[in-house]
């Protein structure tokens, strides 16, 4: 049996009754309906429940924010697109307890009166979409679903695709485009018009799968665990420069270096020098390795807790390479809706890439890359060209050095994103995404002898 509040099993749950022995055979879901959906509203805002796709949200004001709309047509909407380089919690999740997130989602559903549920992810997710389609029968099977509709939606392989708003514009058939930042989802949700705003409560995979066993444990034992600042625990995934990469479930709060030793710690004869919480933050070199993963502590340290997606790199990696991959990565996946971000950071990525072949040109290669990620955000529709100022910039403070050394630009290999596959747990080894080196700015694909065209 699964600790309390613990959401990945030794093994994967095969059916649903396996799932609800933890609960003595009850679903958390049939309580919650026998609470008023105030009543279940507070013990979650008691629980005090963060997000856990990346900003750390408390989960119960933005189940209230949509409860309290005027409008009655609302929508409980599961974020799984994951795309974030260095992450493969949700998919894990998904792939070894499908049940704590759609029972999650109904729970929601019965707080803000929503008739309608949609799980959005990659059609690539071929295992996790599998997974969740049975597992909604087995719910169905029972009468857990009460009347709630569910729709399963395979999306794109777009990095975009994650983000919220992009999100729903697929749900809707639309291409994975943000709309504008003045249109969250709780003001404008799901197939909405100028009088119906159908507002939409979106969150991912792992945040809704907390709230069932909150429901049955109870707040004050779900605060017990862990960070004051970050309750509960968390999943991480620990990939790049480690004996043993992989996704680990654990109270929040433990120091990075506690969690990197669980990877297998360094590579012989090898030391850790940095950490990126996938695109989104900036580095957090290793001698700030004793922060605690939790999301003040990590926003304090410099850096952030993100959704938990730890790439991590030693003294063999060249961090203007890892820079190189990650500049061109937003590069490539930015949507082009906002000029300044695309041409921002293209002009970082080409400053990157001479400097990483030996170009100087006429003006610097790194004040022309900087120059790229600072003019980037400019009214932006969402977070993508803000990363690019995040990453930049400090890995240039903190490793400046590097950007000037032929043996760390010109002669170091290339550095492949880790945009996550697959996770064989007997090697202890993530499959790497070949096709990301290889997509084009216009979203297209290069064919590999072609994979540095531009």
């Amino acid at each position: 049996m699964n600790k309390p509040h613990y959401l990945i099993p030794e093994k994967p749950y095969e059916t649903y009754d396996a799932y609800l022995a933890q609960y003595g055979g009850r679903s958390p879901v049939l309580k919650a309906r026998e609470m008023s959906p105030q009543a279940v509203l507070d013990e979650v805002l008691k629980s005090g429940l963060r997000g856990r796709g990346g900003a750390g949200f408390p989960t119960a004001r933005k189940w209230a924010t949509v409860k309290a709309s005027a409008c009655p047509t609302r929508f409980v909407v599961c974020n799984a697109a994951e795309g974030e380089p260095g992450t493969f919690k949700d998919r894990w999740l998904l792939r070894h307890n499908p049940y704590a997130t759609l029972e999650g989602m109904l729970i929601a559903a019965h707080v803000i009166g929503a008739k309608a549920m949609y799980i959005a992810a990659k059609a690539s997710f071929e295992k996790e979409l599998a997974r969740l389609a049975k597992a909604e029968g087995e719910l169905r099977a029972k009468g857990i679903m009460g009347g709630v509709e569910l729709t399963i939606v395979p999306g794109p392989e777009e990095y975009l695709f994650g983000e919220e708003r992009a999100l729903l514009q697929v749900i809707e058939g639309d291409p994975p485009m943000p709309r504008e930042m003045h249109y969250p989802p709780f003001e404008k949700g799901l197939f909405s018009d100028i009088l119906n705003p159908n507002p939409a409560l979106v969150s991912n995979a792992e945040s809704h799968a907390r709230v069932a066993a909150i429901l049955h444990h109870g707040a004050e034992s779900f605060k017990a665990i862990g960070s004051p600042d970050t309750p509960g625990p968390i999943i991480v995934t620990v990939s790049g420069d480690v004996q043993r990469p992989g996704i680990f479930e654990m109270e929040s709060g433990r120091p990075l270096k506690d969690i990197f030793e669980l990877a297998g710690g360094a590579k012989p004869g090898r030391t850790l020098k940095a950490m990126y919480s996938g695109v989104t933050s900036p580095v957090l070199p290793a001698a700030k390795f004793d922060t605690p993963a939790a999301f003040g502590p990590m926003a304090k340290a410099g850096s952030g807790l993100g959704s938990c997606g730890f790439i991590v790199i030693d003294d063999s990696t060249s961090i203007p390479r890892v820079m190189q991959g990650m500049i061109r990565f937003l590069y490539v996946e930015s949507c082009s809706q906002c000029i300044a971000c695309k041409t921002g950071l293209r002009q970082a990525s080409i400053a990157l890439d001479d400097l990483c072949a030996g170009r100087p040109g006429n003006a610097d290669p790194l004040d022309r890359a900087l120059a790229g990620v600072v003019g980037a955000p400019q009214t932006n529709r969402c977070f993508l060209p803000q990363e690019g100022v995040n990453l930049l910039p400090g890995s240039i403070a903190a490793f400046r050095a590097e950007f000037s050394d032929p043996a760390m630009t010109v002669n170091a290999p290339e550095y492949l994103v880790p945009k996550l596959k697959d996770y064989d747990p007997v090697k202890h080894e993530f499959k790497i995404d070949p096709k990301t080196r290889l997509k084009q700015p216009d979203w297209t694909f290069a064919e590999p002898v072609e994979a540095s065209a531009r």
